[in-house]
């Protein structure tokens, strides 16, 4: 699990395309929906334009979501 998470949002070339949605529950334990709510202790989310640990682009489907780097450290450690 990690402390804090630096996400840079990008358009191109994504480590991590991501999902959002209103439903904890099917974003509980998946890397690629992400589920926003306010009491989340364990999880925090800091946006930074470089040195991020992971490169996230938006999508409007789940079915797109999911690792583009499927080798990347981070790959099953975040959901």
């Amino acid at each position: 699990m990690f402390e804090d998470l630096k996400v840079q949002l990008v358009k191109t070339e994504p480590d991590l395309c991501v999902f959002v949605t209103r439903d904890k529950i099917a974003a509980s334990g998946k890397d690629e929906l992400w589920c926003f709510y306010d009491l989340m202790p364990e999880k925090k989310i800091r946006l930074v334009n470089s040195d991020a640990d992971v490169k996230v682009q938006y999508v409007n489907s789940a079915a797109q979501a999911g690792w583009k780097n499927k080798t990347h450290r981070l790959v099953g450690r975040i959901g």
